[in-house]
């Protein structure tokens, strides 16, 4: 009795600790698939650990053993490896799919899943609840749930193996007792005596619940570590801001310096072009002088884009249509016919139509800078879900994976000399930024690349 009593204790407190120490980590920020599912993993610690403190009861209670508390713990114990269940599946999804995998899923299936689950759960109560005993629940729910979070803490291992490799062996570890606790929980029968240690089964189940607790608990700390790179991403870009405010009041000042000669300078090339008439070489020189004129104005004006943001009203606007507009702008480059368009019906959204155009001229551009007349570009629209995504994507070189942390960064270019300002993407990340959207974008070198723009869609409160 005494040994049963210190087994129970410890096998539900192992778990019952579980649980706690999943609720009390703050994962509000952050962005891993897993922070999104981790309470169940924590609902099936709590549930499970009090149905073997019942467990524990009923052993120190004997004449408390009826048909009701029978029923009672058969449910405490099926709630508990429901939640098990519901962990395993959606982390093996989140494993194979990506971290934002399950809100892309749509509600039908995920409430088709949910349906299927709770009929497998109550299909083995309804075996059980004629011995009050819990064999089939154990065999068809708790098996295939605990091998499903097994598997999928071991393949997580991988995700969070990017923050350290003592983390994501420790998710390892957690997701091979899981895969034991599995077998010895799911097919090996309570009442099963271990031969050589001569012992009950219970024994090592409660030794894989003090392993599963310990090295689920040290891998926890991968929040923590994601947590501050966060803050060290914060506390880096706060301090290039400070950098960029006394860039963009340096660029302003240049840009008004540079822009009144630049007026001048364009002035008396018209009235040069009148004087000299028809000279052919003069003629030449002066294109030559105004081509140069008209270069140094645009670096001005992306001098002063990128050093004033200018606060205009947001209103209700129609993505496509300024995305069309923008295809007539570009309609004269000579690499424009391996532009395709593809746009599909979507909602307005809150924008400012000109400073959106030059995003998509911008994105354009660069597309077709890397581009070929061999090569070719795409350009889709559509809703996806509360966001209007528009997604580019070209054949061209692609960028190198050196070059890839610097390109939202003001005057980086790996354009030749005078061909680029550096400015354009700069420009265009703090534009979407004002728009509250996103923009990310995959690149394979030589393999042309992927940009993705999302913006949210007009809601009620607008």
């Amino acid at each position: 009795m005494g040994l049963n009593f210190v087994l129970y204790l410890l096998y539900g407190l192992a778990f019952f600790t579980l649980g706690v120490s999943i609720l009390s980590r703050d994962i509000r920020l952050s962005e891993l698939g897993i922070a999104k599912i981790i309470w169940l993993l924590a609902a099936f610690g709590l549930t499970h650990g009090f149905h073997e403190w019942l467990e524990l009861f009923e052993h120190l209670h004997p004449h408390i053993q009826t048909s009701l508390f029978s029923y009672f713990r058969l449910a405490v114990v099926s709630l508990s490896f429901l939640f098990l269940f519901y962990f395993g599946l959606f982390l093996n999804i989140i494993t194979i799919y990506g971290d934002n995998s399950l809100e892309t899923i749509p509600s039908t299936i995920k409430i088709l899943v949910g349906i299927l689950a709770m009929a497998l759960i109550m299909f083995a109560a309804y075996l059980d609840i004629g011995t009050a005993k819990d064999i089939n629940t154990r065999l068809l729910v708790a098996f295939p749930g605990g091998l499903l979070a097994g598997v999928g803490l071991i393949i997580y291992s991988r995700t969070v193996k990017a923050f350290s490799k003592k983390v994501a062996g420790n998710f390892i570890y957690a997701g091979s007792f899981m895969i034991c606790y599995a077998v010895l929980t799911g097919i090996i029968p309570s009442t099963f005596i271990v031969p050589f240690f001569e012992v009950k089964i219970i024994v090592f189940r409660g030794i894989s619940a003090f392993l599963i607790m310990t090295f689920t608990i040290r891998g926890l700390s991968v929040f923590s570590l994601e947590q501050r790179e966060l803050i060290n991403e914060h506390l880096l870009r706060f301090s290039q801001s400070e950098k960029l405010t006394s860039m963009g009041i340096l660029a302003a000042g240049i840009a008004h310096e540079i822009n009144n000669p630049l007026t001048n300078v364009s002035l008396n090339v018209e009235m040069l072009k009148d004087l000299i008439g028809d000279d052919e070489r003069v003629n030449k020189k002066i294109a030559t002088i105004e081509r140069n004129a008209t270069r140094a104005s645009r670096i001005a004006k992306e001098l002063l884009h990128f050093s004033r943001d200018k606060q205009t009203d947001l209103k209700p606007v129609d993505v496509n249509r300024i995305i069309k507009s923008t295809k007539v702008l570009l309609k004269n480059h000579k690499l424009s016919s391996i532009i395709t368009f593809d746009l599909h019906d979507a909602p307005k959204i809150m924008g400012i139509p000109w400073k959106l155009e030059e995003v998509f001229i911008n994105l354009l551009m660069n597309s077709i800078d890397a581009c070929t007349e061999t090569d070719s570009i795409t350009l889709t629209t559509f809703q996806d879900n509360e966001n209007v995504v528009i997604v580019i994507t070209d054949t061209g070189y692609g960028i190198n994976k050196e070059d890839a942390p610097m390109i939202f960064d003001p005057f980086f270019t790996t354009k030749d000399v005078g061909k680029g300002t550096g400015l354009g993407l700069s420009v265009s990340y703090n534009i979407i930024k004002q728009h509250g959207g996103k923009i990310s974008f995959v690149s394979d070198q030589n393999n042309g690349v992927i940009v993705r723009v999302s913006f949210p869609v007009i809601t009620d409160e607008h």
